[in-house]
């Protein structure tokens, strides 16, 4: 990949444009200068000057393949393709599509950018035009298989589980028994521990922030023992709404005896609880694990456990999303599950 001399690094367009070229060292660059304005205002002015035009005033030609070669307006499509592939819609991330604002969807293509362009930084091989080709072949997978898991998985503890069966469409797991941290939606209270914590996030305005604040801040040594704990993956979801509970898994440290973990602080809703060793039948599926996405393949699963001669889902049984990598991982490169509790049909 080219890496020349950043032209004209003070406008964010012109950035954009050698960025759009090849020019690794603008990457890097843009990078570093967003990073520098992170937490302000001027970042999301930054990286809205980045952004390219609306898809529907460029020209029609510049959906031919060879024209983002010449053309800085069919390099601006390419780009505009990449992140309507990588923003998420309101079913992940607002409450309501009622409250989904003109800004509230500009903020979200802004983080987008910010992510495609963390990634790209990372990786010098990578620009927009391969990660589009792979966003786009990475859409049509309906599952991943054993070695794409394995490839997106984050180099971070995670409960271990035995591979039992290996069925069209998806595998039955022997889980050992690990701890969570988890809180709930309608237990969170709007002051105190859990709040703080989630007003410290990038994005605190985000449905699920709270959650997420609350059981980051338990983690990292907002707790009655003053511990810092290692980051593990996945993080699991259950239910929907004010009901919806979310969990940490805690380092393997803990998952023999539930008591050694630290206590929650006092006005904190995080409970800590363990994880009985279990079977489950399990979906791996690439994507932002959207609402629409999770319940669409957890009732595939049903339905696939109801014709399994083999196993079958057990009555009652929620269906869970596991979520393995960080907010800053582009869609087509992460790992989502869901997964249901099953027993051997003849039993």
């Amino acid at each position: 990949m080219a890496s020349t001399d950043v032209e004209d690094a003070s406008s964010p367009s012109s950035l954009m444009e050698d960025i759009l070229q090849g020019n690794s060292t603008a990457t890097t660059h843009a990078i570093k200068i967003l990073m520098e304005v992170r937490g302000t205002d001027k970042l999301d002015e930054y990286l809205g000057e980045m952004l390219p035009p609306d898809r529907a005033n460029l020209p029609w030609w510049t959906r031919l393949p060879l024209t983002r070669r010449f053309s800085r307006r069919a390099r601006q499509l390419r780009l505009s393709e990449l992140l309507e592939l990588s923003t998420p819609g309101t079913s992940s991330e607002e409450e309501s599509a009622e409250n989904d604002t003109e800004e509230i969807k500009k903020r979200r293509t802004r983080r987008s950018l910010f992510i495609l362009l963390q990634s790209m930084a990372s990786n010098p091989e990578s620009d927009v035009f391969s990660m589009l080709a792979f966003a786009k072949k990475d859409l049509k997978l309906g599952t991943l298989s054993a070695e794409e898991m394995l490839q997106r998985t984050p180099d971070l503890e995670t409960p271990k589980y035995e591979v039992l069966a290996s069925k069209k469409g998806f595998e039955v797991r022997r889980y050992e028994k690990f701890s969570v941290c988890s809180v709930t939606m309608n237990e969170i209270g709007s002051s105190g521990s859990d709040k703080e914590s989630a007003s410290k996030l990038s994005n605190p305005q985000l449905s699920g922030a709270t959650s997420f604040g609350a059981l980051a801040g338990y983690l990292f040594g907002k707790n009655e023992n003053g511990v810092a704990m290692k980051m593990t993956t996945p993080v699991f979801s259950e239910g929907e709404g004010a009901s919806r509970k979310m969990s940490f898994v805690l380092p393997s440290d803990y998952w023999e005896e539930e008591g050694q973990a630290p206590r929650p602080l006092s006005d904190s809703s995080v409970k800590v609880s363990s994880v009985e060793a279990s079977l489950r039948a399990v979906v791996a599926f690439p994507g932002l694990g959207r609402k629409v996405d999770v319940a669409n393949r957890s009732e595939k699963l049903r339905e696939m456990l109801k014709s399994d001669k083999e196993w079958k889902a057990v009555e009652g049984a929620p269906v869970i999303l596991a979520q393995y990598n960080d907010p800053f991982t582009p869609p087509w490169k992460r790992r989502n599950e869901v997964s249901i509790l099953v027993h051997p049909s003849n039993k």
